[in-house]
């Protein structure tokens, strides 16, 4: 049962800590096959500073829509990632602006 151990030591893991150390989040859905590699500074940005574990809940799949198969992976880089792994990096950071209605008696 090494998953299980996996999951306690992301609960314990923050995201202030991964970018301290110079890890990675790689966040792979299950469901699709697909993965984006992530900077914890990048997170940061807009995001509180929480532990790892409930970090996942928060990303949906972008191919497939579904937020259930998410699955976290912290991954140490090393020699042979430079120029070759692909990392998702923040641009900016866009705001919608939606209006909300009220129905009142004239």
């Amino acid at each position: 049962m090494p998953e299980m151990n996996y999951m306690r030591k992301l609960s314990r893991w923050t995201l202030t800590d991964a970018a301290d150390a110079g890890q990675l989040l790689a966040i792979t859905c299950q469901y699709c096959n697909t993965t984006h590699c992530y900077k914890p500074r990048d997170l940061l940005q807009f995001r509180d500073n929480m532990s790892l574990d409930r970090l996942v809940s928060k990303f949906r799949c972008e191919r497939c829509n579904r937020r259930d198969y998410m699955h976290l992976r912290v991954h140490h880089p090393n020699g042979a990632d430079f120029g070759k792994l692909v990392i998702r990096r923040l641009v900016n950071v866009k705001t919608v602006e939606v209006p909300v209605w009220e129905d009142a008696t004239l």
